[in-house]
């Protein structure tokens, strides 16, 4: 058997980080469906099974210094990619582990018991055995109340795609040449099949495929990583939610809820038919089937527990009271008008802009934000389902106890050191999409200017002027050869193009920079423009 067990090889994963594997964001989720969260309070154990380059689990690591964690990928060059990383950032709090699904199963590596287990972009891309593997070790390391997080391509939803996935990873395995060649090839085979009015193409016009062929046509190294990853695996599969809780069954795990929260908010998008019929389902599994055949789901984002404990009402009401949010976005760009997993959603503004503008002067804990006058008479329960549409949304963020996040303990000291990493490979290259905020206990992602801007921070110090910044991001940019695009095209001339990144550069430092001092993200006080 081939060491990557039908796993595409040859070619690096994207590293992003993924905030639904955040203890902060699965902890919330849990409240929000009245199961008892892990306490995070005192020490606790996280893994993350298929880890990548390890960007998400260094972020959480430098963002949690008393949580330990441990992440694993079966690919080399990615431990070692992570081992130098947290290596840079003197992360000491997270262990790397370069083995397989079926060797940690076996209990290959001393590990303790686990508070939490997540994987992102694993469980529907490898073949069943090692799904059987993923459970075996979720049953053996677990604790009692510990959260599983899992990811899945799912069905019906995803019914459509089966075909393209097949027609790449068929067309790819017969090409020479590396992933990257080999789907551009592909891709042009499969606009050919489009032109000629191949019937697969013509008769499914779900949104699922319109949005896997409008990604298939970027072609950029950073979404020719992503697509191989997407596309390229022998186990590709894409799964019903009853088969993946029948599979986790097995570890005696229940189904408790979706990482994406607004999956709890029926009436924002089921008509009242379809909220009865949904409502009639008194079994877990039958319920999530409905559901998915009611709105075609073609991406889970679930959660599960190990023995779970519902929440008596009051002690929900205390434990989501006691939650504080803060504002990840800038204030100014905040938006209404929202495209989530359930669709487009217009939020009131009589009841939203308040609790924008409150968080926008600091974090704020759900019982402060049930005080506004907008949102007085609605329980802590009511405010919080409406604030998670702001947290699905990615404006605003789950903060963990006071004394749970990097803001607490070493004062954010880890996590100023991954940024400072993160900061110099900013400059050098595009690769890690994400910074460490420790008032989250996790991260933030981070557009590559932005990242350039961070970067510049950090190597010119905080008393650069703009102009010097404006330079060094220009520099960094014709160094990785960037574009500089506005409105979908580039500036003709160099000096136009100075000007676009100048004022980039200025509204990131107008805009973002406070928003980067409260979350933790950046310490030192850059004098502006």
């Amino acid at each position: 058997m081939d060491w990557h067990e039908g796993y595409v090889d040859g070619i690096d994963y994207l590293a992003d980080y993924f905030r639904e594997q955040s203890p902060a964001h699965l902890n919330f989720a849990c409240a929000l469906a009245g199961v008892e969260p892990v306490p995070l309070e005192r020490a606790f154990n996280a893994f993350e099974l298929g880890c990548g380059q390890g960007l998400t689990s260094a972020i959480l690591a430098a963002s949690n210094p008393h949580g330990r964690f441990y992440a694993a990928d079966f690919n080399p060059a990615q431990i070692t990619a992570a081992q130098a990383l947290a290596g840079q950032a003197r992360l000491d709090n997270v262990q790397w582990l370069e083995n397989s699904f079926a060797e940690l199963a076996a209990g290959a590596v001393a590990l303790p018991p686990l508070d939490f287990i997540t994987m992102h972009g694993v469980y529907s891309w490898v073949n069943q055995e090692n799904r059987r593997h993923i459970v075996r070790f979720i049953q053996r390391y677990l604790k009692p109340g510990g959260v599983v997080y899992v990811s899945y391509n799912a069905l019906p939803g995803c019914s459509g795609i089966l075909p393209l996935q097949r027609l790449l990873l068929e067309h790819t395995s017969l090409q020479a040449g590396g992933p990257s060649r080999q789907l551009a090839q592909a891709a042009r085979h499969v606009a050919q099949l489009r032109e000629a009015g191949a019937a697969y193409f013509a008769d499914n016009d779900s949104a699922a495929l319109r949005r896997h062929l409008k990604g298939l046509q970027e072609d950029t190294p950073e979404s020719r990583r992503y697509q191989a990853h997407e596309y390229l695996n022998r186990g590709w599969d894409a799964l019903y939610h009853a088969d993946v809780a029948r599979d986790l069954a097995d570890a005696r795990l229940e189904y408790v809820s979706s990482a994406d929260m607004c999956w709890g908010l029926a009436e924002r998008y089921l008509t009242p038919p379809q909220r009865a019929l949904l409502e009639a389902q008194a079994l877990p599994a039958l319920r999530e089937t409905v559901r998915d055949v009611l709105m075609n789901t073609a991406f889970r984002r679930d959660i599960f527990v190990r023995g779970t404990r519902r929440m008596h009402p009051l002690r929900q009401a205390d434990w989501l009271g006691r939650c504080r949010l803060a504002l990840s976005a800038v204030r100014e760009h905040a938006v209404l008008s929202l495209n989530l997993p359930i669709g487009a959603v217009e939020l009131e503004a009589t009841l939203f802009e308040p609790m924008l503008d409150a968080l926008a002067e600091g974090p704020r804990s759900l019982s402060e934000l049930a005080q506004l006058p907008a949102l007085r008479g609605k329980s802590v329960l009511e405010v919080a389902r409406l604030a998670s549409l702001l947290v699905d949304s990615e404006q605003v963020s789950v903060c963990p106890p006071p004394a749970a996040g990097g803001d607490g303990g070493d004062g954010g000291a880890a996590a100023g050191r991954l940024n400072a990493v993160l900061a110099r490979h900013a400059c050098e290259d595009s690769r890690y999409r994400a910074l460490a905020a420790p008032l989250l206990g996790g991260g933030v992602k981070t557009p590559l200017l932005q990242r350039l801007v961070h970067g510049a921070l950090h190597a010119l110090g905080a008393g650069a002027e703009a102009g010097q910044l404006v330079a060094h991001v220009c520099r960094s940019l014709a160094q990785q050869e960037q574009a500089v695009q506005r409105d979908g095209s580039e500036p003709a001339s160099a000096d136009e193009r100075r000007r676009e990144v100048d004022t980039a550069v200025r509204a990131i430092l107008a805009l973002r920079l406070p928003v980067w001092r409260q979350l933790g993200v950046l310490t030192t006080n850059h004098k502006g423009t």
